[in-house]
Order: structure tokens, then sequence, then C-alpha cells
């Protein structure tokens, strides 16, 4: 018997790719949240990108698919990658096990559905996002940083946060439009 750590149940799996990676750490240097949370919040051996998609193979999504969830899916890592490994994409893979699994929180779950039942409805979705920008707006006073974010208490219990300007970016590239005229620059 060979013991490989699990490297034998990538083959042929979707994360196979992930069998090329050297270990040069390229993707930590590029990554914004390796760089905001450091390696030791991983809480294994590979911290970083890597890190976030051998994890839950070595040790189970059920004990490390909180790390695949902690990426903005730049990109970053994959641009810089020298064997060209697609980590955003493989990170996404354990996030869809994890959650056709059941192992997201009931409340996550409920609140993904409920964004994307609004993200189907245009209109409905440009009204919430106004509100809520506005909103975040009032909530961040004279100091315009808020540390109450509604679903979001976890990232705000230990941090606050920048509040919106007070009007959505489609709303600003719309008045932007508006006084660029149809040929898209400034006359």
């Amino acid at each position: 018997m060979l013991l490989d750590n699990g490297r034998s149940d990538m083959l042929g799996s979707e994360f196979q790719d992930m069998l090329r990676c050297i270990r040069c750490g390229a993707c930590m240097n590029h990554c914004p949240v390796y760089h905001a949370i450091g390696g030791h919040a991983y809480g294994w051996v590979y911290p970083g990108p890597m890190g976030s998609v051998l994890t839950p193979q070595f040790i189970g999504v059920e004990k490390g698919g909180q790390l695949p969830n902690a990426s903005t899916f730049c990109g970053r890592c994959e641009e810089v990658c020298p064997m060209r490994i697609p980590l955003p994409k493989l990170m996404r893979h354990w996030r869809e096990q994890e959650f056709s699994s059941h192992l997201t929180p009931p409340a996550q779950r409920r609140n993904l559905k409920a964004w994307a039942w609004l993200a189907k409805r245009p209109k409905l979705y440009h009204l919430a996002a106004r509100l809520a920008a506005r909103g975040l707006w009032v909530l961040g006073g004279s100091k315009r940083r808020t540390g109450f974010l509604p679903m979001a208490g976890a990232w705000t219990r230990h941090r606050d946060m920048p509040t919106p300007e007070g009007s959505t970016f489609l709303s600003q590239w719309g008045a932007r439009k508006g006084r660029t005229g149809a040929g898209g620059t400034n006359s």
C-alpha cells in the first residue's frame, strides 16, 4: 500500500490539475485574501489558494470546506501560476460540494436562496440595491464606516467597513452616460 496523502484520489477527478502544483507560492504572493489574513488562518500545512484546494482534499470538505469560501475569485492566483492551475475553478468545485452536501449553515443557505431570487428580478434587485446603499450610508454616520452589516454579523463582529457613497454603481454609471452623450466621452 502506498501512502500518498490522498493524491491518488485526485487522479481522474475535477481536482487532477492540482497535482501539477510545484508549491512555488506564487498564488499566495498575489492573493488579496492571503495578504489580509496570513498563513496561520488556514489551519493546516498548505496556506493560500493552493491550500484552499488541497486542504479539503486531504482532510475532507467537512473539516476544510470553509477555506474555498474565503476566496474572492479575483483570478490573480491563476494568472501568476507557472503551471496554469485553474485555482478559482477548483475552489468553486469545493464550494459546490460543500453546498450540495448541506454543510453550509442553514442561515447562509437561506440568504443565498433569497439573493438568487432577488438577482433574477432586475428591477427589484436595483431597487433593493439603491435602498441598501442609502441605508448603509445613513448607518455610517459622520465616520462613513459601519460595524453593523445585515446578514454579515460574523464579518462585522471584529471589523468595520466603509459605507457606500449613497448611490449604486449602476446609478452613477447611468448619470455619467447621460452627461457624456452618445460618443462616450466628455466634450
